[in-house]
C-alpha cells in the first residue's frame, strides 16, 4: 500500500473514532461540547487537525515498520502520544481539567480496544496483510463495520449497567486517588504485555487468544468497578456526614424556634392583658395598632424561621440544601436579612450538582459582599421548577455603581483589588452547557442575577 492509501484509511477510521468519542461523551459522560461561536470554529479546526495529524503519524509508523518492533514497543510509542494529544483536544472541546480529560481519553481507549478484541473472534486473522487485496477488503469491513457495531453494543451495556455514571461521578469529585490514576494510565502497557504473553503461548489458536483478551478486559473491568465502588463508598460516607450536619442544623433551628415560641408565649400573656384593658375602654384604634404590632413581632421572631424551614424542605438535592443552609447561617451571623423562596419541590436539574453549587455559591457570595455592613442589608433567593424550566434567582440591594461591560472580566470588582474572580468563573462554568439562559439586570434598586435552565429539550 502507498503512503497516501494508508493515510486515507487512517483518516476514515480516526474520523469514525472521533464520532464515537463525541457520542460516548454525550451519552455516558454527559458532556457537551462548547458551542460558543468563536470556540466552535476553533474546535472544528482542532478536531480536523487532530484527525489528519494522527492519520499521518500512524502512516509513518506503519511504513517505517515501527509497529513491527519487538515487544510491541511501537504500539506503546504510538498510543501514549495519541492519548496526550487527545487529552489536549478534549480539554479544548469540553473545557475540563487535564487529569479528567486524560482519564476520559484512557476510558475511550479501553472501550476501543475491548471492542477490537471482541471483533477478532469474528475475524479469521489477528494480523492483516494490507498488501493483499482480499485481506485489505476484509480489514476494512472489520474496521468500519464489525468494530463500530461492538462499540455501540458495549456503550449501551455500560449505560445499562451504570458504569458510565459511576465513572462520571468519580470525575466530578475531582478527588482522584493516585493508585486509580496510575492503574488506568498503565492500561495500554498492560494490554501490550498481555499480547506478548499470548504470542509466547504457542498452543493457543486465534479464538483462544481472543477469549483470553476478553477475560483480561473483564478482569480489568472488575478491578475498575471495585475501585470505583470503594470511591463511591467514601462519597456516601461524606454524604452521610453532610446529612448529619444538616440534621444538627435543623435541630438547632428547631430549638431556637422553640425558645422563640416560649418567649413569645410569655410576652403574649402580657400583651393580652394590655389588649383587654384597651378593648374595655373602647380604644379601637390603639387596639388595632397593638394587634398589628404583635403580629409583626411574631412574624419577625418566629414566622421567618418557620418559612425558611418550609422552603428548605422543598429542596431535594443534598448538596444544594447543604450549601443554602451554610449560607443562611453565615447571613444570620452577619445579621443579613435573607428571604428564601422555593416555589415548587426541586428534585433535579441538567447542571451537575458540583457546577450548580459553584454557581449558586458565587452569586450568593457576591450578593453578601455587596450588602455586608450596610444599613438594612437584604437578599432574596428564589428557586422555581415548573414548565420544563428551573430558575435560580439571587437579588440584593445595590449600594454601588456597576459597569455591566466589565463585570464578567476577571479581576474587575467594585470592592478593590484581588477580587472579581467569581463572575468570570461563573461565566466559564455556564459555557460548558447548552440551553442555559443567564440574566443580569438592575431593577428597583436591586441587583438581580438569574439562571434559567431548560430541562426538557
Amino acid at each position: 500500500m502507498s503512503f497516501f492509501q494508508v493515510v486515507s484509511g487512517n483518516i476514515t477510521s480516526t474520523s469514525i473514532n472521533m464520532l464515537f468519542t463525541f457520542w460516548i461523551s454525550a451519552y455516558i459522560l454527559e458532556r457537551n461540547i462548547n458551542k460558543k461561536q468563536g470556540n466552535f470554529i476553533k474546535n472544528i479546526i482542532s478536531t480536523i487537525l487532530f484527525i489528519i495529524g494522527v492519520s499521518i503519524f500512524g502512516a509513518i509508523f506503519y511504513k517505517a515498520g515501527i509497529f513491527r518492533w519487538p515487544y510491541n514497543i511501537g504500539n506503546i510509542l504510538f498510543t501514549y502520544p495519541m492519548l496526550l494529544i487527545e487529552t489536549f483536544l478534549l480539554q479544548m472541546l469540553y473545557e475540563e481539567d487535564q487529569i479528567s480529560c486524560w482519564l476520559s481519553a484512557i476510558f475511550f481507549e479501553m472501550i476501543d480496544s475491548f471492542a477490537m478484541n471482541v471483533g477478532f473472534l469474528f475475524s479469521p486473522y489477528i494480523r492483516f496483510n494490507l498488501n493483499i487485496l482480499n485481506e485489505r477488503i476484509l480489514y476494512c469491513f472489520f474496521l468500519f463495520g464489525i468494530i463500530p457495531s461492538f462499540k455501540i453494543i458495549l456503550v449501551l451495556i455500560l449505560k445499562k449497567t451504570k458504569m458510565g455514571k459511576i465513572f462520571r461521578q468519580w470525575l466530578e469529585q475531582k478527588n482522584f486517588r493516585s493508585s486509580m490514576v496510575l492503574f488506568l494510565s498503565l492500561y495500554p502497557i498492560l494490554m501490550e504485555v498481555l499480547d506478548l504473553l499470548i504470542k509466547f503461548t504457542d498452543k493457543m489458536n486465534d479464538e483462544q487468544n481472543g477469549m483470553l483478551c476478553i477475560i483480561y478486559f473483564l478482569v480489568v473491568g472488575i478491578v475498575f468497578h471495585y475501585i470505583i465502588q470503594e470511591e463511591q463508598q467514601r462519597m456516601r460516607l461524606e454524604e452521610q456526614q453532610i446529612s448529619l450536619k444538616q440534621q444538627r442544623t435543623y435541630i438547632k433551628n428547631l430549638e431556637e424556634l422553640q425558645m422563640e415560641m416560649r418567649r413569645f408565649r410569655h410576652d403574649y400573656k402580657n400583651m393580652m392583658s394590655g389588649m383587654y384593658l384597651q378593648a374595655k375602654e373602647g380604644d379601637m384604634e390603639t387596639l388595632q395598632s397593638f394587634i398589628q404590632e404583635m403580629t409583626e413581632d411574631f412574624d419577625s421572631q418566629v414566622g421567618g424561621q418557620i418559612r425558611r424551614l418550609t422552603q428548605l424542605s422543598n429542596i431535594h438535592i443534598l448538596e444544594v440544601k447543604g450549601l443554602l443552609l451554610r449560607k443562611l447561617e453565615e447571613m444570620q451571623k452577619e445579621e443579613i436579612d435573607c428571604e428564601l423562596e422555593v416555589l415548587c419541590p426541586f428534585y433535579k436539574t441538567r447542571l451537575r450538582n458540583t457546577d450548580l453549587c459553584r454557581c449558586l455559591g458565587i452569586l450568593i457570595d457576591n450578593a453578601m459582599e455587596e450588602v455586608r455592613g450596610k444599613e438594612k442589608p437584604k437578599i432574596h433567593i428564589m428557586i422555581s421548577s415548573q414548565k420544563g424550566y428551573t430558575t435560580f434567582r439571587i437579588q440584593n440591594l445595590l449600594y454601588s455603581t456597576i459597569d455591566f461591560h466589565k463585570i464578567w472580566i476577571q479581576g474587575y470588582s467594585t470592592k478593590g483589588n484581588n477580587r472579581g474572580i467569581g463572575l468570570a468563573s461563573y461565566k466559564k462554568i455556564l459555557e460548558r452547557y447548552d440551553n442555559i439562559i443567564p440574566l443580569t439586570t438592575i431593577r428597583d434598586g436591586y441587583f438581580i442575577q438569574e439562571l434559567k435552565v431548560q430541562e426538557e429539550i
